[in-house]
């Protein structure tokens, strides 16, 4: 399954761009929203603890706007590179980043819906530190399982926005209707590439550490750290490749759940066993 996911990557190398992309534009989009988050304390103005509150969540809900957005942006272009590629064609960076462009509306809408889950579940978390100890560890399971429920549930949105140009919610029920055709294969995708992906976090983080010993010496310690930077970035790029990995797939599962075809680049017999009919065959 690793394998012919990464031979799909390997044709289309610009998927690896648009996983960079994202992350850059994330980054730079976060610390821009620092200073606004800041400003009740940064300015000589006295602000009740209610307006700071608003100022707060109202900073923290553009936040994950903004998030929700170029994720789900640079994730449609991973999509349609695939999907082209699923066809037989071979989309070019910027014929991607078009088709992009050209759902902003929904992808915009869909960024809504999903910064205000993200609110919620965040504002429950908060809510659940004023309950004590036991409160806030029965809290925090309950939003981590919301959280985790909502991951699986909305696993095929991206794909729906693709193919099938449909509003937020209608994406959500479409992902939940792949999901029950898809989910045996849907987990073992899971535990397949985030085993692969687990190990080889494992070979960096060994490798990184036996590096920055061997390198460490009290008078000099500018090879530790480099070597712990390398190790660092190693570990960055590696889940930026496993996140274009995961969307491929999850893209070629749900080609073959939509139109029963087999996506080029994928063996007929790892994808026909993904699919399972409502009775379990």
């Amino acid at each position: 399954m690793t394998k012919l996911t990464f031979t799909v990557i390997n044709k289309d190398k610009e998927l690896l761009i648009f996983a960079l992309l994202s992350f850059f534009f994330s980054a730079m989009f976060a610390v821009a929203m620092v200073y606004p988050a800041l400003l009740p304390y940064l300015t000589d103005t006295h602000w009740s603890e209610e307006t700071q509150l608003l100022v707060q969540l109202g900073c923290l809900f553009v936040t994950y706007i903004g998030l929700a957005f170029i994720a789900t942006f640079f994730n449609v272009c991973v999509v349609f590179t695939a999907k082209t590629r699923f066809e037989g064609g071979n989309a070019t960076f910027m014929q991607s980043l078009a088709f992009a462009f050209s759902r902003w509306f929904r992808i915009l809408q869909w960024s809504l819906v999903s910064a205000t889950v993200g609110l919620v579940l965040n504002l429950l978390q908060q809510a659940t530190q004023k309950l004590g100890k036991v409160g806030e560890f029965i809290g925090n399971a309950v939003t981590g399982i919301l959280g985790m429920a909502w991951t699986v549930l909305t696993l095929f949105v991206i794909p729906v926005l693709v193919y099938e140009d449909k509003g937020p919610f209608a994406a959500i029920k479409r992902s939940v209707e792949v999901i029950g055709k898809t989910w045996g294969e849907s987990l073992v995708k899971g535990i397949g590439l985030g085993l692969v992906q687990f190990l080889t976090y494992l070979l960096l983080i060994l490798a990184t550490a036996g590096s920055a010993y061997s390198l460490y010496e009290p008078a000099n310690l500018v090879g530790a750290v480099a070597a712990v930077g390398v190790g660092i970035l190693l570990l960055l790029l590696t889940a930026l490749v496993f996140s274009v990995a995961n969307t491929v797939f999850n893209t070629a599962l749900y080609v073959y759940a939509k139109s029963g075809k087999v996506a080029e680049g994928f063996d007929s017999e790892v994808i026909s066993a993904a699919v399972r009919t409502s009775n379990g065959t």
